[in-house]
């Protein structure tokens, strides 16, 4: 199961940042959803998933639309058999835009652990 990240007012994140992608980006995100859904989590494969360095259980969905490099960050939980998106960035350089990207998933990670409220099921 796919879980979004809610902050402190009650707002889905990852909605907002869903619904501000271009309609192809937004196709390719589903695309790769629906991959994920029917395959186990230990075949989804390095070329779309892959774990990042130096930031434990922080993982990046990748993908490319229009020569854009989409990046969003997720982690496994807050429960069993459930992925949480914590925050839509894009790759620029070699850099993450926004430029804190990594430290908001790692705060939001402590944060679904700490409360699970504050990830709800995807609805995109």
């Amino acid at each position: 199961m796919f879980k979004c990240y809610v902050d402190a007012g009650g707002d889905d994140v990852i909605d907002d940042w869903y619904n501000e992608l271009p309609a192809k980006a937004q196709a390719k995100f589903d695309t790769l959803l629906e991959h994920f859904r029917d395959n186990p989590n230990t075949k989804w494969g390095s070329n779309h998933f892959k774990p990042l360095v130096g930031y434990d259980g922080i993982f990046e969905i990748r993908f490319q639309v229009l020569n854009v490099l989409y990046r969003p960050l997720g982690c496994f939980g807050p429960q069993q058999a459930e992925f949480t998106f914590l925050i839509g960035a894009r790759e620029q350089g070699d850099r993450f835009v926004p430029p804190n990207a990594l430290e908001q998933a790692v705060a939001r990670k402590m944060t679904i652990r700490l409360d699970g409220n504050r990830a709800h099921e995807c609805d995109f």
